[in-house]
């Protein structure tokens, strides 16, 4: 009896190792399962990451080179623009430039200022292969009642004239631009030669307060008497037309040095009377003198006409 209940007991010993053995064994499987479920939702988790981490690189990288594209083709334009705006000014440019090449018109006026502040009385020749002498140079008539010098309306007149004159496309050759100067008639004469005409500039003077008016004075005879006559004309009309002032004509001379030495048309216009008070005021005012200026400027503009 006892021998059968002790090999009861070890039977039922063996059963229970053997169920702990299977709970054991199924508990570690079960384990493992979720060990294994763990590491795939981990590996899936960390897979994704990896997927959404490239994904977001590309459109990163995709949105760094739309913004390179976008950066690129901003700068193309604006360099673009910038060329097109560098070609229109460039063009400007170069209107401009052919507009003022074309205001020349080719011609070469002299104005000679008549006189200078102080004169010289030593001589020279009247013109070419002449025995009669004359001072060089002479310091010319004062105004009655502004007490100007004719040297200083002449010259005044004269760089109005010029500047008339360049506006109008001419290039102007000055037999001075001042006062303090000492340049003889023959001097001033060969200065006037370089150019196609020469004009002198005067204001005319009487014993007679009443004596009044503007004349120009042209070659006497030659090969230049003509083209000097038809300046002269040009001038007197326009002068007188522009001022007001009386016309006198224009008178013949072959004993002025300035003219005899010229070799191209000269005439001298003699633009009023400084012993006449009234022609005196008009003659040394500013404002008329501008008038003055531009009346020559049309007579020569006719006779180039």
């Amino acid at each position: 009896m006892q021998h059968k209940f002790v090999k009861q007991h070890r039977y039922i010993a063996i059963i229970l190792v053997v169920f702990s053995l299977l709970i054991l064994c199924g508990c570690s499987n079960t384990k493992q399962t979720s060990n294994n479920t763990a590491s795939t939702t981990t590996e899936e988790k960390e897979e994704k990451q990896t997927s959404t981490s490239k994904e977001d690189s590309k459109s990163s990288e995709d949105t760094s080179e739309d913004d390179t594209t976008s950066s690129t083709k901003s700068s193309t334009k604006k360099a673009t623009s910038n060329s097109k705006t560098t070609s229109t000014s460039s063009s400007n440019t170069k209107s401009n430039s052919t507009t003022q090449n074309t205001t020349s018109n080719n011609k070469i006026v002299c104005i000679n200022p008549g006189h200078q502040a102080t004169g010289d009385s030593s001589t020279e020749p009247n013109g070419p292969n002449s025995n009669v002498m004359k001072a060089k140079v002479t310091t010319g008539a004062t105004g009655v009642s502004s007490r100007m010098t004719e040297s200083q309306i002449n010259l005044n007149v004269g760089m109005k004239l010029k500047a008339i004159l360049e506006s109008r496309g001419y290039t102007v050759i000055m037999t001075r631009t001042s006062q303090n100067v000492n340049i003889s008639n023959k001097q001033r004469a060969e200065i006037g030669n370089r150019a196609n005409i020469c004009i002198s500039l005067h204001c005319d003077s009487s014993s007679s307060a009443s004596s009044a008016g503007a004349h120009t004075i042209s070659i006497a005879s030659g090969s230049l008497k003509d083209a000097s006559y038809s300046l002269a004309s040009k001038v007197i009309s326009s002068y007188c037309q522009s001022t007001g002032i009386s016309s006198r004509g224009v008178n013949l001379r072959s004993d002025l040095t300035g003219l005899n030495w010229s070799t191209v048309p000269a005439c001298y216009i003699e633009m009023g009377f400084l012993s006449n008070p009234s022609e005196d005021n008009l003659l040394s005012n500013s404002a008329f003198q501008d008038k003055m200026a531009t009346g020559i400027a049309n007579g020569i503009d006719g006779y180039f006409a």
